[in-house]
């Protein structure tokens, strides 16, 4: 797992800052706690979040030069205005040339803690009012004073077991903590589950998860919780939990396995698990790349056929009709050489005019007006793969980039060039789901090729392009798709070469296929 992704796996709210206290970096815990996205935080003071102005420049110094840490209990203000507590910690960081985060700030949601121990000084002091009554009343009364003192060593003795449960909840404050049996009976939940799925704690306890979990993902659950083996390399299961309304919701859990070291037995489970529901559907992303996919399979197709079949039919029935006629006055034997000559150059002559009706069509289809922008290619290829996130995870496939990071921008029709990658990316896709290739992988790369153009290039792990049809790639019409309509590499072709790049498919000869095409510089 890379520093981004152990970044993000942390719980609570992370945040890397410059030497100017200017937030570098927000992972979702930050978002969850604070309500801001990370985009409207980049680069703004972390003072933006507190009810007061922190010197943290001269405490970033101060830890740097000193290596020791910075901790204290501050107040914290959400977007929407609402204040809570929170335990503040910074932590130096090893300088990074390619990282400005030289300080790590991390916090932790006491805020249902602050409330509760308030609750309980109050409860406490009334305790003690009550028995400064008692002792004024009945300070004689020697057995009512023992009583009395048994019962405030018993209230502290739960405050502080209240004080230890409040601490571990504020932890995880978004998050549902539960403790399971082996066979998934329910022996703890934190109140986080009301807001969850519906249901209170008490309405758990002695339930099995079982009866919560979908069909389709008990299996997974089942092998998850009773993996006896501890590897710390564990991913979190992801699985759909039946909420008190009947609504099916996608959770993640980490899995905690508590086993007894000499028997090697199971004797607990510990999950930690949260709602990811609104991350699996990625409805907006899935809508764009629908919307996109079905302009590029429908509506450049019905276009092209239309506009052709209503221009050529002209020219073609004026041919037929001039061979018509001259089949006729083949066939009656007495006929005018220079007449068959000059129907026939009619004939040329309409022949001509279809060839550059197709020619013309072609040219407004493909090089026509582009409407280009400054883009920079690697920005647009992450995009448009996040289109179809919805349909990689149902197909079980991963895409690796290797991109160039100095790659400079380009002047480009954007929806065009993500017209041309969606369909790489999707015949990739289909290629390998009808070779049951077992480890579905697509790679994209990006590199300048000379001071004048770029190069992309988009390999899978599939059977690649056989060399025997190669000649017949870019035919339109041409599928080796079941249900396809063989247009596809020929409108991609038609649209790199309309932006001045060039299209080019490596067979699967040397166990090497791919396909790269070239796109120019901007100037």
């Amino acid at each position: 797992m890379d520093h981004q992704g152990l970044f993000e796996t942390i719980t609570d709210s992370a945040v890397l800052l410059d030497k100017a206290g200017r937030i570098i970096n927000w992972n979702s815990g930050a978002s969850s706690l604070f309500g801001y996205a990370k985009r409207e935080v980049l680069g703004r003071s972390i003072n933006t979040i507190y009810d007061r102005n922190y010197p943290f420049p001269k405490l970033i110094q101060e830890i740097l030069t000193h290596q020791k840490k910075w901790q204290e209990d501050t107040i914290f203000i959400r977007k929407n205005g609402i204040k809570g507590h929170c335990k503040s910690h910074l932590c130096p960081l090893q300088p990074n040339e390619q990282n400005k985060a030289i300080a790590l700030l991390i916090h932790q949601n006491i805020s249902t803690y602050k409330k509760a121990e308030d609750e309980l000084h109050k409860l406490r002091n009334t305790i003690l009012d009550q028995l400064q009554l008692s002792l004024k009343g009945f300070w004689n009364a020697s057995t009512l004073l023992v009583e009395t003192l048994n019962n405030l060593d018993q209230t502290e003795k739960k405050l502080r077991e209240s004080e230890l449960r409040f601490h571990l909840l504020a932890e995880n404050a978004t998050d549902i903590i539960s403790r399971h049996t082996p066979d998934g009976t329910y022996l703890y939940v934190s109140p986080a589950s009301k807001s969850a799925i519906g249901y209170n704690p008490d309405d758990l306890i002695g339930k099995n998860i079982y009866k919560l979990i979908h069909h389709d993902d008990q299996p997974k659950v089942r092998k998850a919780f009773t993996r006896r083996r501890e590897d710390a390399h564990n991913k979190p299961i992801i699985y759909r939990l039946k909420k008190k309304e009947g609504e099916f919701r996608w959770f993640e859990s980490t899995i905690r396995l508590i086993i007894d070291e000499p028997s090697r037995i199971i004797s607990e489970i510990q999950l930690s698990s949260r709602d990811i529901t609104d991350r699996v559907l990625d409805k907006k992303a899935r809508l764009r790349g629908q919307q996109l996919a079905h302009v590029f399979r429908l509506s450049t197709m019905e276009e092209m056929a239309s506009g052709m079949a209503h221009e050529i039919s002209q020219p073609l029935a004026a041919i037929v009709n001039y061979t018509r006629g001259c089949v006729r006055h083949l066939e009656n034997g007495t006929h005018d050489r220079d007449q068959l000559r000059h129907v026939m150059e009619k004939a040329v002559a309409q022949a001509e005019r279809a060839g550059e009706i197709v020619h013309r069509l072609k040219n407004f289809f493909c090089k026509g007006q582009l409407v280009k922008t400054s883009c920079k290619i690697n920005n647009v290829i992450r995009e448009t793969v996040s289109f179809i996130k919805s349909e990689l995870s149902s197909s079980k496939t991963k895409i690796d980039f290797e991109f160039d990071k100095d790659i400079p921008y380009i002047f480009i029709d954007k929806i065009q060039i993500q017209q041309v990658l969606l369909n790489l990316i999707q015949n990739a896709i289909e290629a390998m789901q009808q070779s049951h290739t077992k480890e579905k992988r697509i790679y994209i790369q990006t590199k300048q090729a000379n001071p004048e153009m770029i190069e992309i290039t988009i390999m899978d792990t599939g059977p690649g392009f056989p060399k025997e049809i190669m000649h017949k790639a870019f035919m339109p019409f041409f599928t080796t798709k079941a249900h396809g309509r063989g247009m596809g590499l020929a409108i991609c072709r038609s649209i790199i070469e309309a932006h001045g790049g060039q299209f080019m498919i490596n067979p699967n000869t040397t166990s090497s296929s791919w396909i790269r095409f070239s796109l120019p510089i901007s100037i």
